[in-house]
Formats: structure tokens, C-alpha cells, sequence
């Protein structure tokens, strides 16, 4: 029985976690128009990068395996 609790209490836990994750790529994906992003491999995040790809909506992605990377911050707005 506490197997079964502490079972279910980690894939909660894992799945928000997602969620969140999968937020936050939205998000990067819309700040990738207005600042300078990459496609960072998964694996080797450091060495192997790659252009990011637009889709038809203007949102930025990435092929299997690569993750958005911004590289600068956001440009501001002079006033």
C-alpha cells in the first residue's frame, strides 16, 4: 500500500514537471522572434548546435533530439 501512494505521489510529480517544461518551451519559442536563439542538442548541449527552424505561425522549433537556447536577451525598447 505506501508503495502504491509513493508511486502515484512521483508520476504527479513527473508530469507537472512536464507541463512546466513544455510552458516554458512555448514561451522561448514566441522570445525567439525579438532575441537570438539556437537548436542545442539534447545531449551535447555545448558542441552540437543548429539554426533554428520557423514554422508558418512565426514560432520557433527545433528537430527531434534539440531544444531552443536563447543566446541574448531581449532587446529593449528605447524611448
Amino acid at each position: 500500500m505506501p508503495r502504491t501512494i509513493l508511486s502515484i505521489l512521483v508520476l504527479g510529480l513527473v508530469a507537472g514537471c512536464a507541463a512546466a517544461a513544455e510552458k516554458e518551451t512555448a514561451k522561448l519559442s514566441l522570445a525567439c522572434q525579438m532575441s537570438r536563439c539556437d537548436c542545442a542538442s539534447d545531449v551535447m548541449a555545448i558542441f552540437d548546435t543548429e539554426p533554428v527552424q520557423w514554422k508558418s505561425d512565426g514560432t520557433a522549433s527545433c528537430r527531434e533530439g534539440y531544444h531552443l537556447r536563447r543566446l541574448s536577451p531581449a532587446l529593449s525598447n528605447p524611448t
